[in-house]
This record gives C-alpha cells, sequence and structure tokens, in this order.
C-alpha cells in the first residue's frame, strides 16, 4: 500500500530534481516553488501531496481551486512521479488523494495534463479523464536569435519593472481573459495578481518587457527564468485587443530574450494551445524547436 502524506516546503528542491527530467520546459525555483504553494494553501484551498520510497521523494502532487474564474467550482491539479519510480501506484494514490481533497473544497470539475505520450494519456482516461486540447512546448536557444523587427513610429519598449505594475496588470489581465484551453481567466483581481504573480521570486522584472504605443502600455511578455541553471520560460505574452494585429508580440519577445541572453541566460522554453496559430508562428520565426506537449485533461467530480 502506497503511503501518501502531506507535502511540505522541503519537496522543492527533490521536485525540481526530477520534473525537469519529466518536463524540462516547467522552469522554476525553489523559492518561486514555495511562494506559489504559500498563496494556493491561503487563497485557493490549495493542497500538497507526497509520496516517499528508499530514494526519496517518489511523487508529488497538487490541488487548487481556481479563484481567477468566474465558472464555480472549477480547480486544477498536477501530479509527478520520479521517473525511475513509475508503475508502482504512486500516480494513482496521488490523484485519489487530490480528488479527495478537491471534492471537499467544493470543486465540480478537475483540469490536469498528462504527457502526449501513450502511457501518460492512457493513465488519465482510465482514471475518467478526458482528453481535449493539445500544448506544444518549445525550445529556443538564446545565442540563435533573429534581428529584433523594426519599431514603427510611435513604439518604444521598456522593462516591467520601468511600467510598473498598474499598467502590466491591465494587459495581463485582457490578454489572460482571451486566453485558450479549459479554463477561463476571467476574475483577475488586482490584489490578488499583485500578491501571485508580480511578488513571484522568479518573475525577473528586468527582463519582462512592456511594448507602449504613443506612451500606452499595449503588449507585454514575461520572464520567468532560473539565473543558476540559465535557463527561462516564457510566462505569458499577451496585447491588449485594441493593439493586436500590428506584430507587437514580436517585438516584446525579441526585446526580452536579447536581454536574457546578454544578462547570462541561455536557453528558453515556452507553451502554447494548438490553437493559438499566431503565437506559435511567432515562436517558430523565433527560432523555437518542438521539445515535447501535454494534453488538457478534465473531469467532473
Amino acid at each position: 500500500m502506497t503511503y501518501v502524506r502531506p507535502g511540505t516546503p522541503d519537496d522543492a528542491g527533490p521536485l525540481l530534481v526530477f520534473r525537469r527530467q519529466v518536463q524540462p520546459w516547467l522552469v522554476n525555483t525553489v523559492d518561486g516553488l514555495r511562494h506559489s504553494w504559500e498563496l494556493s494553501a491561503r487563497l485557493a484551498k490549495g493542497a500538497l501531496f507526497a509520496v516517499d520510497d528508499e530514494a526519496g521523494l517518489a511523487g508529488f502532487a497538487r490541488a487548487d481551486l481556481n479563484i481567477w474564474t468566474s465558472e464555480p467550482g472549477a480547480a486544477t491539479a498536477t501530479v509527478t512521479v520520479r521517473p525511475d519510480a513509475g508503475r508502482r501506484g504512486i500516480g494513482t494514490a496521488l490523484l485519489a488523494a487530490v480528488e479527495s481533497h478537491l471534492r471537499g473544497a467544493g470543486a465540480r470539475k478537475v483540469v490536469i495534463h498528462a504527457l502526449d505520450q501513450p502511457a501518460s494519456r492512457a493513465f488519465a482516461e482510465k482514471h475518467g479523464y478526458a482528453l481535449t486540447d493539445e500544448v506544444r512546448y518549445q525550445r529556443l536557444l538564446l545565442a540563435d536569435l533573429p534581428p529584433v523587427p523594426d519599431l514603427p513610429p510611435g513604439v518604444t519598449t521598456a522593462t516591467v519593472a520601468e511600467v510598473g505594475p498598474e499598467g502590466v496588470y491591465e494587459i495581463d489581465v485582457e490578454a489572460m481573459a482571451d486566453e485558450p484551453g479549459e479554463l477561463t481567466y476571467d476574475k483577475v483581481e488586482f490584489d490578488q495578481w499583485l500578491e501571485d504573480c508580480w511578488h513571484d521570486p522568479v518573475l525577473d522584472k528586468s527582463l519582462s518587457t512592456v511594448v507602449l504605443v504613443d506612451g500606452v502600455p499595449a503588449t507585454l511578455t514575461f520572464v520567468h527564468a532560473d539565473h543558476q541553471s540559465g535557463r527561462l520560460i516564457s510566462g505569458g505574452t499577451g496585447t491588449r485587443r485594441v493593439f493586436r494585429g500590428r506584430g507587437l508580440a514580436k517585438i516584446a519577445k525579441s526585446v526580452a530574450f536579447r536581454a536574457a541572453r546578454d544578462a547570462g541566460l541561455t536557453e528558453a522554453y515556452t507553451g502554447n494551445d494548438e490553437v493559438n496559430k499566431p503565437m506559435l508562428a511567432i515562436n517558430e520565426w523565433l527560432g523555437y524547436r518542438p521539445v515535447g506537449a501535454e494534453r488538457s485533461c478534465v473531469k467532473t467530480l
């Protein structure tokens, strides 16, 4: 019988080690994970679960309600098993703990992600999850960037730190509302966003970039960086609706990635829903190459 215990902040380091083997595109740090976990527990009825074996942490799971949506009972969960600890029932035990917690928290629908591989898809379906959209992950070597596009008249760039939280929030909240996927993000309160996003230890405000049109913040790209490993993940790129279709996202990512390269980072990761063709085209132009994929999986509790 697999013993599932509550997860603790001390699990962050071991989890990062084996999660990088499974999902190298999920760039984070110990401080970043702990920040996210603390907010989840305090604001979103979040819970952590873990399984140990003779080698240490063998599996880890997280569950929380989506407090940024108007959809009642929406929730998300993650389950990760150390690669050499598979097929022992660890994932099944963790998923059962996650679903039990979410039911008690009032969840009605839970969304997880499975690697787009036969074994992972079969695991999700076996436990009652319907496979939906594909999320594609890509990797970019920052040494091989194309030239920054010419800036149109009236267009300038600044760092997120220079623009400040209010201007960045206005872009981010509008972009999140239009993001494809199984969950809608249409109820993002500023105070919660400030605590979760702006104060995220992994957000590099000196590299994250805003494009302004006649001085008005129009587009942003977040850079979440692990400087120790030299990696970053694009934590979100979005443009306010009135400014879309002008190539501003391409400018934002080009400027941000050059700054990241100059700061000593060497590789970038990103993930996009398969239906987000404009962003996939920008990433291809930048030089991103496929590194993996996941499937969204949905279950009604």
